[in-house]
Order: structure tokens, then sequence, then C-alpha cells
């Protein structure tokens, strides 16, 4: 690194700025540092730095103002905002305001020192430096508050959104039913150029294939039976606007040919016309399918896959960032506990243990669901463990839900129970022994009534099938 690199860093607080300055002096830099905003954009104007430090919080100018004057002064040092206040506002704005990175605090100090040594490098040997976004930071934006989470997962979805929102870009948002496309989806638009246009949503499916294609690009009059009159379809009704299509690997191949063309070309068709209708909409397609899977298997367009994901957002189930759950509780109890007429509602300690310890296939859709039914189901204000387990497992099998065999099986064993408790005698071996049969019989089923094959299928002798199966014996071999 040469000597005359040089960084500036802001902060009001003395021990930071001290840490800070210490860390990067071992790193070879050479360190200025300033109090507060004002003083920062000062002396970015008087003095060449090729790294900028900005806390986000400061007394006599925040972070970002003081970046907006050091830009407003021709100054192009790349920055990196520094905060205590882990908030998707807070790391989507920095990201439009064009900065280099975002970091919080208690920040690790070799990553602070690794992105100052990458920036300053890049700064050096590039002519093109990055340059801000312009206007105020979240200006005319619908709120943020439904994207909850400040996990180290969650940290790097707000910065790709800060970076992509105002870029006129195609972004694919990937992620298991029910971690919050949608919400990522209307973040994109809200703070980009187009936020003052439609944000239009279409769920590929929910709509049946055969009504797709009139639905997206609309018909004329006399199209087919029941067309009475013209209609617009969702590319026009998103013009100048955001186009959300959810679900997309759903949609079908030969739809999926007519919105490559869409997309390559800025104009549809209607059904019933031979006439272009000139459309332009960002598109934001989101998926809890494999489409790298799908291309691979032939069930969605390679073409159109790239043309999608130009830039992809990978929303992490919540199992992967357990840290959120609590947070992500509290903003659910907040949100529905006046609706439901239960409010100052808590969850106990063992309550939250509860929460922590499920694997939660439904993901954030299905916390919400269960912190509802808390708040109409359990009788106190301090919600106990014992009505946070129950609620977890009294969940409807909803499409994530009843994907779950674990699940399931408790609850067939919980009903044998009941049906059992009340007589005398063996109730293990009564209920095992019933699964068994029911298992055996299944096997069975599937086999043809070959028991040879049945028996190998459960990795049991042939022998103690029959005598397990009870009933006629069922045959031993046989072609099927």
């Amino acid at each position: 690194m040469a000597a005359k690199d040089r960084v500036l860093v802001a902060d009001d607080e003395e021990n930071i700025r001290w840490i800070l300055e210490t860390s990067l002096r071992k790193s070879g830099f050479e360190v200025d540092c300033a109090a507060g905003g004002r003083e920062a954009a000062r002396m970015a104007r008087e003095r060449r730095y090729s790294l900028i430090l900005l806390d986000i919080s400061m007394p006599d100018m925040g972070g970002f103002e003081a970046m907006t004057r050091i830009r407003s002064g021709g100054v192009d040092s790349p920055i990196i905002f520094i905060t205590a206040h882990n908030t998707p506002s807070n790391a989507i704005d920095s990201m439009q305001l064009g900065a280099y990175d975002y970091v919080t605090k208690p920040f690790d100090l070799e990553e602070v020192n690794r992105f100052a040594l990458k920036a300053a490098s890049g700064y050096r040997t590039s002519a093109e430096t990055r340059r801000a976004a312009g206007g105020a930071p979240g200006e005319d934006a619908v709120s943020l508050e439904e994207i909850i989470g400040s996990s180290p997962r969650m940290l790097e979805v707000y910065k790709l959104i800060g970076r992509t929102a105002g870029k006129d870009v195609t972004v694919l948002v990937a992620g298991e039913s029910g971690t919050g496309k949608e919400l990522v989806a209307r973040a994109l638009h809200s703070n980009s150029p187009r936020r003052k246009k439609r944000l239009v949503s279409v769920n590929i499916s929910a709509i049946p294939a055969e009504l797709m294609e009139s639905e997206l690009f609309g018909y004329e009059k006399g199209a087919f039976t029941g067309a009475a009159g013209p209609r617009k379809g969702r590319f026009e009704e998103a013009d100048g606007g955001t186009l959300h299509m959810d679900e997309i690997g759903e949609l079908s191949v030969d739809l999926q040919s007519k919105l490559l063309r869409a997309m390559e070309e800025k104009r549809v068709y209607r059904l019933g016309s031979e006439k272009p209708v000139a459309v332009d909409a960002r598109i934001v397609a989101s998926t809890n399918r494999d489409l790298g899977a799908s291309v691979a298997d032939g069930s969605f367009r390679e073409d159109l896959f790239y043309r999608l994901s130009v830039i992809t957002v990978s929303l992490p189930p919540l199992r992967e960032r357990k840290e959120d759950l609590e947070e992500l509780a509290r903003h659910f109890l907040a949100k529905h506990s006046a609706e439901l007429g239960a409010e100052n509602k808590i969850l106990s300690p063992g309550a939250r243990g509860a929460l922590k310890a499920h694997d939660w296939p439904g993901n954030v859709r299905e916390l919400e669901n269960v912190i509802k039914r808390l708040l109409v189901l359990s009788p106190d204000a301090v919600i106990s463990a014992e009505d946070a387990g129950d609620a977890i497992r009294a969940r409807p099998g909803g499409p994530a839900e009843a994907r779950d065999p674990d699940f399931e099986a408790e609850r067939v064993l919980r009903a044998m129970l009941d049906a059992a408790v009340h007589s005398r005698g063996n109730i293990h071996g009564e209920i095992i022994g019933k699964l068994e049969k029911r298992l055996i019989g299944i096997a069975l089923e599937r086999t043809g009534g070959n028991a040879k094959r049945a028996a190998e299928m459960l990795g049991i002798n042939r022998n103690t099938l029959a005598k397990k199966a009870g009933g006629p014996k069922p045959r031993g071999s046989g072609s099927q």
C-alpha cells in the first residue's frame, strides 16, 4: 500500500475514533479524525483521502448529510458508513447514496481493515469511482418497517437492495415460501426512480394456465368468448413502474418464450390483436424453486433465466437467522395485538425458547400465524412456554407446513394416545402394534401384495412381516 493512502474517520465518540485510528495505522494508513459531520465535510474538501469512514448518527450533522456535502464539493473518495443503529432503512439508504459499504457497531476491526484496504486500493487504481446516487435518502419511499431483522444475512440483503433499487435491471428474488419475497419486491420498487408509478404484482401459481396469457398481455374485444371489451394486461398496468411476477418458476414453457420476447422488445401483443403496445416496466421476479435445476431438467428456459437473474437477491430461511426471531416476534405482537384485542401481551423466556427450538418450515409467515394464535388463545398477559408449544403444534397445514412429515407423525401419535389413554394395559405395545400393522399394509399395497418385495422395502424378514400383518397370508412372490 502506498504511503499516500490517508483515511478520514468521523465519529462523535472519542473511544471509537481512537480504536479505528489505532487499527488503521497498524494496517499502514495515515489517519485523520473528525468529531462531527461538519468538520468531516470541511476536512474532506481540504485534503485528499483514499477512504472516509462516517458515523451515520452525529449530533451536529449526520453521516448522510455529511456525505451529500462532501460529494457536492466534488470529492469522490469512497465512503464507508458505520452505525450502531442497524436498520433496513440505514443499510438501503447507505447503498443508494453510493457508499462503498456499511458496517455496524460493535464492528469487527479485521473486517473494517479489510474493507479499508480494498476501498483504498480501488480508489487508487480506478479512474471510475463510485458516484452519489443523489437526492435525500429514502425520499418518497414507502416505509421499510415490514422487513425485520438485523442478522448478518439480512444485512447483506439490505445492502443489495440499496445497491440495486436505483438501477433499472431485472432482479430475481429467491427464497423458500414465507421468507418475505414480496416485501423485497416492494422495497426495490419504493426505493427506485419508478416509485411514483405503480407496482403491479401477479402470482403465477394462483392463475389458471389457460388464463395467464390474457392476464399478462391483455386482450381485445372478441378475442375469446366473454371478452366483451378490451382489457389491459399486467404489463401495461405496470408501464413506467415495476411488474412483480411471483412464483415465476410456475410459468408454462410456451408463455416463457412470450415473456422473454416482451422483455427484449419492450412491447406486448394483446390477445386478438397484431398491433404491438409499447411498455416500459421493470421486472422483479420471485421464486421458491431452484430455477437452475429447472433449467437443467428443461422446464425453464435458460435464456429467460439469465434475463431474469441479472441481480439475484437470496433470502435466508428463518431457521438460518434465528437471531432475528425475537425481533420478528415482538414486531408481530405489536402489529396484531390491537386488531385482536390482546394488547400488552409479552413472551416469557420459556416461550421465546420454544420459538427458537422450532425449525419454522413455513418461515416468517408461519411465525406470524403462530403469534396471532397466541394473541387469541393465550389466557395470560405473559405467554407461557406451554402456550407457545401448543400454538406451534396446532399450526394448520399450509403449503409449507403440510410438507413437515415429523409434525404429521406427531399429530397421528397424539390422536392415538388420546384414544387409548383411558384403557388399561400395554398402551405402548397397542399403539406400536397398530402402527406396524398399518405400515405393513401400506407396503403391501405399494407392492401389489408381494410379501417378499414389501419385506425388502421395510428391511424385515418375510416371516416377520407375515406374522405382524395378520389376516390373510400375503403372496410370497409373483410377477407384477
